[in-house]
């Protein structure tokens, strides 16, 4: 045989045993495919809608993990705008697909925890199967380099297909949390992070960082993984009825960072802490006696650290981390020394997206109970009345008026209205009246007092809200802060 066809014969000898022999086994696909097997039957679509204040419907949807018994579901709290009250929520739903269907079973919301990043909802249908628990792990050790996976969700003609995200930690960041960055996107919001064996770690959250200097902030919400230890008390105690979960509030408005120049100024040597700008009456702070200019150096005994720009961030989630109710021992610096005050933590006060709302919709017109963050950011007094106006339809009565939303109502037709039903009765008694005028007196800013002339169209039929396509979940928001 020649030389030629000797080579010849072996090329198709090494070409045919190529063929033959199995491809090279991949550890990391097969391990991946495997998670992905594990996990998605613990995972749900998280169906609801929003009744908005101009009557349309907006419809959100995201992905959810089974993470308790009952069907406890976990999913992102910023799935939960703060911009719609707790009472427009409705129709709570989860979306399971079982073969090339879609089956839809019905839940009841049980609320949110903005400092944990979570919100709960637990299926009540009777017809819903028993879907698995996802266990989260809070040993498991996290270095960087490490691979995880995140999972992320098709729309519903493909019949809410799951997508693995594979990623690498690149980064950890200890203050004012523990999280960590990956060098790839993640996948949508409050889904488990995993490891390549299966284990959740952790969720996807969000946090703040300053990609600028102190001086010159530069503050990005960016997403990252939220370590379990972050939640996991809330999934063993999940809220109920729907409620914000409170957390301890110190009652202190306006704090700013002890810099180098404040620390030389006050001879505190290297120590740092917070500078207290405003105490807000009757809140905790106020009943310990603490004062505008005092400076915390630290909580039982604990120093305040960080960095310039992380000082108030340390603080203010350290206190949130505290249980309501506790009693807690400040160093302060004032005049010219230091001072321990004991201070009891106080529930925080309720929110614009948890108090009641009156809507009237000839008027175009949308008011809710002050709360006290109206108070604190107009600098006014907190015993301040009125109500806030929430919404204004678009060339509506009230809007054409010269209503503008946030104004608060102090009067109506020269009738004082101290709180919601006060505006109501007093409102519809008018109203009912059909006068040409309704006249409105507002404070406006901080100071400003405005007398609004309204002038219903009392010969015209209320035009209908025009339908609207539902909306988009918005993007994700910063961490709470108390």
């Amino acid at each position: 045989m020649s030389i030629r066809r000797a080579a010849l014969w072996a090329g198709v000898a090494v070409l045919v045993g190529l063929v033959a022999a199995p491809l090279r086994a991949d550890p990391i696909a097969d391990g991946i495919r495997q998670v992905r097997q594990q996990v998605v039957p613990s995972t749900v679509i998280v169906s609801f809608y929003v009744e908005r204040d101009d009557g349309a419907r907006a419809d959100f949807m995201t992905l959810g993990t089974v993470v308790g018994p009952n069907n406890l579901v976990m999913f992102s709290s910023t799935a939960i705008p703060a911009q719609f009250a707790l009472t427009q929520f409705h129709g709570f739903q989860v979306v399971i697909a079982k073969g090339d269907d879609l089956q839809t079973f019905d839940a009841e919301y049980l609320g949110k925890d903005d400092q944990a990043q979570v919100a709960f909802l637990r299926v009540t249908d009777p017809k819903a199967p028993n879907l698995p628990v996802l266990e989260f792990d809070r040993e498991t050790p996290v270095e960087v380099g490490d691979p995880v996976l995140t999972l992320s969700s098709l729309g519903e003609p493909d019949r809410w297909d799951r997508l693995v995200q594979p990623s690498r930690i690149a980064g950890r960041v200890d203050q004012p949390r523990t999280v960590y960055l990956t060098a790839d996107p993640l996948g949508s919001p409050g889904t488990p992070i995993l490891t390549l064996d299966g284990k959740a770690i952790g969720i996807v959250g969000f946090t703040r960082l300053n990609r600028a200097t102190n001086a010159k902030p530069n503050w990005t919400v960016v997403p990252v993984v939220w370590p379990t230890a972050r939640f996991l008390e809330r999934i063993q105690n999940p809220p109920q009825g729907g409620i914000i979960v409170k957390h301890p509030w110190l009652g202190v408005h306006t704090l700013t960072p002890v810099t180098k120049d404040l620390a030389e100024y006050f001879k505190l040597g290297d120590r740092r802490g917070v500078v207290i700008g405003h105490v807000i009456e009757n809140g905790p702070a106020a009943k310990a006696g603490l004062k505008a200019g005092d400076i915390i150096l630290a909580v039982n005994g604990e120093a305040v650290k960080g960095t310039e720009g992380q000082l108030v961030d340390n603080f203010t989630y350290g206190l949130c981390e505290r249980p309501v109710g506790e009693k807690i021992d400040l160093e302060i610096w004032r005049d010219t020394k230091t001072e321990t005050v004991n201070v009891q933590l106080d529930e925080g006060p309720k929110g614009a997206a948890e108090v009641e709302r009156y809507q009237n919709t000839p008027f175009g017109l949308t008011v809710r109970e002050l709360v006290l963050a109206d108070t604190i950011v107009r600098e006014l007094p907190t015993t301040e009345t009125g109500v806030v106006v929430a919404f204004l339809a678009p060339a509506g009565w009230a809007q054409d008026g010269g209503l503008q939303e946030g104004d608060i109502v102090k009067k109506v037709q020269d009738r004082e209205v101290r709180t919601l039903d006060d505006f109501k009765k007093v409102f519809e008694e008018e109203v009912a009246k059909k006068p040409k005028e309704i006249v409105l007196f507002v404070l406006r800013g901080k100071k400003e007092t405005q007398l609004l002339r309204i002038e219903p169209r009392w010969d015209a039929a209320a035009t209908p809200p025009a339908d609207t396509a539902p909306a988009q979940p918005p993007p994700a928001v910063e961490e709470g802060k108390s």
